[in-house]
């Protein structure tokens, strides 16, 4: 936190020193940041369509509804498959039996072992057919692969769909991913879990910044755009984004390094960069300020964030006022 002091002015007026403001240096670090444009996308979506062609007989969900994971969406008339798995069900039942009574002629020597192989094949043979028949008659159920939100409704009851036509779209809200790419010259430090913030302009400014980490990183980059592709995921509360939005991500990308802050009027202008006033204590009680180039990092607010070199710790620079020194100056600090 910046700490501004002020001390008793022991030159008054008459002296035509000029009465400045101080400011103490506040140690922190800094890392470079990056912004750089963002899509969002579902965790899972998916299009659902018909296994088989057939007419609807029953459209069990509304446009927009949340579902769970099974649920049952589109049902398709599956009379001639319920007929065949009877049929089938019925020769099972007899390969059953007849395996049965082999066994027990096998054991008096009333059947040979021929016999008894072939009705054992039968059986087995049977078993299969009626599995076939159950998995027919599920391709006529269309469910929910996951837990989700329903698209617009594009079927009703009584009609009839080809194979592969589109019935239902299904989206997985949560949680939801964030794509985006950072230049090759900016993604040496990315790393795992490291966080990052989404700006989304077309939510309201104070509910349109989402906190993100970074859950994966292309194992390459990109030829064509020179970037590296990188995947996050909101972590917290992502009410208003939604699937296809695209907003701005902010991440850290340089080392840390440390840095002092300061206000941000403390910083002086010439041909040769941007500089501070650092005091230095007189023995009357005033104080010379003494030019010191400085490199900039950054700026939040009124807050400036600037390099460590040539600078201590704990020295007092002036904040406001600096505009009337020349390097040298004799100085008095402003009175509370």
């Amino acid at each position: 936190m910046l700490q501004f002091t002020t001390g008793a002015a022991h030159a008054d007026d008459d002296a035509g020193l000029p009465v400045v403001q101080a400011a103490v240096l506040a140690p922190a670090v800094w890392r470079a940041s990056e912004q750089v444009p963002a899509s969002v996308d579902a965790e899972q979506r998916a299009v659902l369509g018909a296994e088989q062609a057939g007419q609807v007989v029953a459209v069990l969900y509304s446009s927009g509804q949340a579902v769970a994971a099974g649920t049952l969406l589109v049902k398709l008339d599956d009379a001639p498959q319920l007929a065949q798995l009877a049929l089938d069900q019925a020769r099972l039942d007899e390969a059953q039996r007849a395996l049965s009574r082999d066994v027990k002629l096998l054991q008096i020597a009333g059947a040979s072992e021929a016999a008894f192989e072939q009705a054992q094949a039968d059986l087995a043979e049977a078993r299969a057919q009626v599995a076939l028949d159950n998995a027919a008659l599920a391709q006529r159920n269309i469910v929910a692969p996951f837990a989700g939100v329903l698209g617009i409704r594009k079927i009703s009851a009584g009609d009839y769909i080809q194979q592969g036509q589109e019935v239902a779209e299904l989206t997985q809200l949560q949680p939801l991913r964030v794509l985006f790419s950072v230049p090759q010259t900016e993604a040496g430090d990315l790393s795992l879990g490291a966080g990052f913030t989404l700006s989304v302009a077309s939510l309201p400014a104070d509910t349109g910044v989402f906190a993100g980490r970074i859950t994966a990183l292309s194992p390459q980059v990109d030829a064509a755009t020179n970037a590296r592709a990188v995947e996050g995921r909101i972590t917290g509360d992502s009410g208003g984004l939604l699937p296809g939005m695209y907003g701005v991500v902010t991440l850290q990308t340089g080392a840390p390094a440390p840095a002092f802050t300061l206000p941000a009027t403390a910083l002086n202008d010439d041909t040769l960069g941007r500089y501070v006033y650092v005091l230095s204590a007189g023995p009357d009680g005033s104080y010379t300020a003494h030019a010191v180039y400085v490199t900039e990092y950054g700026q939040s607010g009124s807050t400036a964030v600037i390099g460590v070199s040539g600078l201590h710790a704990g020295e007092q620079v002036v904040a406001i006022g600096g505009f009337k020194l020349d390097d040298g100056a004799s100085v008095t600090l402003q009175n509370k």
